[in-house]
């Protein structure tokens, strides 16, 4: 799964890396440890463009009772993401980029479990995922996303066995694109290159949602 990553990039880098139209609104202050329920950047197509909206991590669908779906659904299985009754109509119609500068997963050791920060070669991680707009009973519309997982590549299997599925540059326009076929988008859902990436420990900091500083990502 990815439960937990970095994105410390401001809008206008962002909107200059995707060529989208930046959000306007609340301002996007960076993050060295993007957790669950939180308001993040996501980028998504529009009939003008590309265009760059915050959204809440953990995808509630349009047919839900409750937005507390959402806690359970921050992450999607790329191999049952046609079937699964919350993420196929997404798939379908509504998918998005959620940019990165890395994530973080844990090793389980006999008494505790060990973080550690994947991270691109160069540039930034481009997930893979899938997002949602749904209107609570007070008719408030609350967009929110998901991030689609696929079976680890060699960088990440030795920590866990699932990770992000990171586009490619020539893959993202494909993955965003209205017109792509089914069959054709499932065959994006890879795992990342292994040269591609690397990984480190980081400390226990990341532990903690609360803790947001430099030193989440900074080897040990």
């Amino acid at each position: 799964m990815c439960g937990r990553f970095a994105n410390i990039e401001r809008f206008e880098k962002l909107a200059a890396r995707y060529n989208a139209k930046p959000f306007k609104g609340e301002e996007w202050q960076g993050s060295y440890n993007v957790a669950p329920t939180q308001m993040i950047p996501v980028i998504v197509e529009e009939p003008e463009g590309l265009e760059i909206r915050l959204m809440k991590w953990g995808l509630v669908p349009f047919w839900a009772k409750d937005a507390k779906i959402g806690n359970s659904m921050i992450n999607a299985r790329a191999e049952t993401i046609k079937e699964k009754p919350g993420f196929r109509d997404s798939f379908k119609n509504k998918r998005c980029i959620i940019p990165a500068n890395g994530f973080f997963e844990w090793r389980k050791l006999i008494t505790a479990k060990e973080p550690y920060y994947f991270s691109p070669q160069e540039g930034l991680f481009s997930f893979a995922g899938l997002w949602s707009a749904w209107v609570s009973p007070e008719s408030t519309e609350i967009e929110t996303f998901t991030i689609i997982t696929t079976g680890a590549n060699k960088v990440v299997k030795p920590i866990h066995d699932r990770m992000p599925v990171i586009m490619g540059h020539n893959s993202m326009g494909a993955w965003l694109s209205q017109t792509t076929k089914v069959n054709e988008l499932q065959e994006l859902l890879i795992p990342c290159p292994d040269d591609q990436m690397q990984g480190y420990p980081v400390s226990k900091l990341i532990n903690s949602p609360k803790n947001n500083e430099a030193k989440c990502i900074e080897r040990v």
